[in-house]
């Protein structure tokens, strides 16, 4: 998946540059060796009163919150989110353990001895990492196709959704990145499955939430995994943007810094804004307002503001294609309101979600969706193939 590199030039805050680049492996590492587990074994009991991941969450939490009130378990007074999975046993159990390999292998892909001294097992395990990647995708489709139309899905239609998106998002930076390792583009087909992989630790990271949290706020998992599920599609694709520029270096673009270009994203956002605040639905921010501001517009916030900061010290220093990236970003946030249409409608025509939730889903949905697509635009725009051609066509 992964070739071999140049350093990105030290820009500001070497220190803490550092210490991002050498935490984020660590924490992977850590989280996919507890998680892995937990995710193989799901559906081992035959009774599915108690798996692993509930006893730990039961230890790492509390009984209540692994086995009470909004857990999803059997015992959930409310009904459990297991006897809908059970309607689809086959499909979920392939699902639990295509995850569960899928994350290993994933992690063991990074390893630069595999990628360079080992080429063939490199490739053997490319494959079967699709393979994993493509079974979860279709027994999310199954299961979300039963469980939407009659909202019983955990946590709602709004986790519905962020559901629906990361299959669509597993299966389209595989598609791009085949295509980029079919064109000889290694650095572009790095890009793509780095956002892929990250895309497949969804589940791992909505857990650690679910403990931190747990301990907490002392919510219900179902009320916690809802406000975890919005922080982590902006969390996954910032990480994973970050994560690639600490680290790999890609050229600049001189239509994506354009004032031209800018003015239009701008123009466009404006219009979706325009739109949301005439036509789109009214937010509500779920049951908790409070969390759904922390849980996206915190966030937010800080990524607007950290892409301001490294966009500008980029060009201090004149590295262009660092300034390229970053100014891309800031685009793909500037961007959101526009794609909230889009996501709108899919919410609401194709999806039928429920009114009380197409606010949140619109908003947290477009912010996914600019991050998401200022990346795959980047990353196109600065491949060798088609690179030049924006540049010429400014």
């Amino acid at each position: 998946m992964m070739g071999k590199h140049n350093q990105v030039p030290e820009g500001i805050i070497d220190g803490l540059g550092l210490l991002y680049k050498r935490t984020i492996p660590v924490m992977v590492i850590i989280t996919v060796i507890f998680f892995a587990p937990l995710s193989f074994t799901y559906f081992f009991d035959e009774t599915h009163t108690s798996n692993l991941s509930d006893k730990a969450l039961a230890i790492l939490v509390s009984p209540d919150f692994a086995y009470g009130v909004g857990s999803g378990t059997l015992s959930d007074l409310n009904g459990g989110q297991i006897k809908r999975y059970l309607r689809h046993l086959p499909a979920m159990f392939s699902h639990t353990i295509a995850g569960s390999i899928a994350i290993v292998i994933g992690l063991a892909q990074f390893n630069s001895t595999i990628q360079f001294k080992y080429g063939s097992l490199h490739r053997f395990l490319g494959r079967l990492y699709i393979l994993c990647a493509l079974v979860i995708s279709w027994s999310s489709a199954l299961f979300l196709a039963d469980t939407i139309p009659k909202d019983e899905v955990f946590s709602g239609h709004t986790f519905a959704y962020v559901l629906s998106s990361l299959s669509v998002g597993l299966l389209v930076t595989i598609a791009l990145a085949l295509r980029a390792i079919w064109k000889r583009d290694i650095s572009s087909h790095r890009e793509f499955m780095v956002m892929n992989y990250a895309f497949m630790l969804s589940a791992p990271v909505l857990r650690v939430q679910w403990i931190i949290l747990g301990r907490l706020w002392g919510e219900t998992k179902y009320i916690i995994n809802l406000y975890s599920a919005i922080f982590s599609g902006p969390f996954l694709v910032a990480t994973s943007i970050l994560y690639l520029r600490q680290r790999y270096a890609r050229p600049s673009n001189s239509f994506l810094v354009s004032s031209q270009f800018r003015q239009i994203v701008a123009a466009c956002g404006l219009l979706g804004f325009v739109f949301q605040i005439i036509k789109g639905p009214s937010l509500n921010g779920g049951p908790y307002p409070k969390a759904f501001i922390l849980a996206l517009g915190a966030p937010l916030a800080f990524y607007m503001a950290l892409f301001t900061v490294l966009a500008r010290a980029a060009s201090r220093r004149r590295d262009m294609g660092s300034y390229t990236a970053w100014v891309t970003y800031q685009n793909g946030l500037i961007s959101a309101p526009m794609w909230s249409v889009l996501v709108f409608y899919v919410a609401r025509d194709v999806m039928r979600c429920s009114e009380e939730n197409l606010g949140m889903i619109t908003v947290a949905g477009g912010v996914v969706q600019g991050l998401f697509i200022s990346f795959v635009v980047h990353v196109l725009a600065t491949s060798k193939d088609n690179g030049h051609l924006l540049s010429k066509n400014l």
